[in-house]
């Protein structure tokens, strides 16, 4: 049963189970009770009756590489822990900011950045410059994302000049990695008009390997156990050892275990949080989070040696612009 596709679960057929019942048929009450309790095991949810339970904040790493108009960028729901959905609430970001949009669109940014048609407003308002802290952009409509599911994330500022918001150089795979997302490294946008292929110099406005820095905040729906293959298989190893560490207790003819019903267990199963079991599973999970996301040094020598070139001009009167820093310095591409 426990290996079932189906969910639904009959009231198992073993002799304490009939003796319980037998003692009840002549205490009518009594009978009821159980009847009721039964009834009320067997219906079990399938996710949690909240909205959201636990509230998260992710912050970004801040270089202060660049400043200019936009970034577009993907991000990315794990399967590794059983989350039913995260719901999208905010966004932060910093820079002198002034008109500011943020869109949304399925699965991915790529082969998009110029299609308007393919993207949601989902948050449109006026924001002070705001360079030393992140200010928040509280989005319109939540963004809700399934476990395995993706989005395309694109904020601009419709600031004239190259101040809008700050950005980074990519520096490695992926920009931030948690239990629950990944956030991907994107494109800059240096034009004050959103998806203008024209940049503000003329030319083409999108810039490669750039990463968001800032913050996101959001919540998470949890899936609840139940005796389904499908289900059952998204809980952590330790949570799993649990289940069948009771079940074999329950099969025992001396465990007090024995004497419930199997449909009592699982509704008690059904009511656990996903680390009732611990956590001590997942340490290996948040070790290839932080090789996926540890800077690579060498990846930026190019970008170093142009930067230091471009200073070396600006110092001979002849500067090469195309994106601003962060203390308004201006690097090349």
């Amino acid at each position: 049963l426990l290996f079932g596709e189906s969910c639904a679960v009959s009231w198992p057929e073993t002799s304490h189970s009939a003796d319980m019942f037998s003692r009840n048929r002549t205490r009518t009450s009594s009978y009821q009770d159980a009847a009721r309790v039964a009834a009320h095991a067997l219906k079990r949810a399938k996710v949690a009756n909240y909205v959201v339970q636990s509230c998260y904040n992710v912050d970004t790493r801040d270089f202060e590489d660049h400043t200019f108009s936009g970034i577009m960028f993907d991000l990315k729901v794990k399967r590794d822990l059983p989350l039913e959905y995260i719901e999208l609430q905010k966004v932060w970001v910093r820079g002198y900011l002034g008109p500011m949009t943020v869109w949304v669109t399925p699965d991915t940014y790529e082969k998009k950045r110029s299609r308007r048609s393919e993207w949601k407003l989902v948050h449109r308002g006026n924001h002070k410059p705001s360079m030393q802290t992140l200010s928040p952009l509280e989005l319109s409509e939540p963004i809700r994302l399934k476990a395995g599911e993706s989005t395309g994330i694109y904020i601009h500022s419709g600031l004239e000049g190259d101040m809008g918001i700050v950005y980074n150089n990519r520096r490695s795979r992926i920009t931030h990695e948690d239990p629950h997302l990944c956030i991907m490294p994107g494109m800059a946008h240096i034009s004050d008009e959103p998806f203008s292929q024209v940049g503000y110099w003329g030319g083409g406005s999108w810039r490669w390997d750039r990463e968001f820095v800032g913050r996101m905040t959001y919540g998470v729906k949890w899936m609840l156990w139940n005796p389904c293959k499908n289900v059952h298989a998204r809980f952590p190893p330790m949570f799993k050892d649990m289940i069948f560490t009771m079940l074999m207790c329950h099969k025992r003819s001396g465990s007090p275990l024995n004497k419930l019903p199997c449909a009592v267990l699982y509704y008690v199963f059904n009511m656990l949080p996903w680390d009732w079991a611990g956590q001590d599973d997942i340490k290996a999970t948040i070790t290839k989070m932080e090789q996926n996301t540890r800077v690579e040094t060498y990846s930026n020598q190019p970008l170093q040696n142009l930067m230091d070139c471009n200073r070396a001009r600006i110092s001979t009167g002849n500067p090469t612009i195309s994106e601003g820093s962060a203390f308004s310095c201006h690097h090349p591409r």
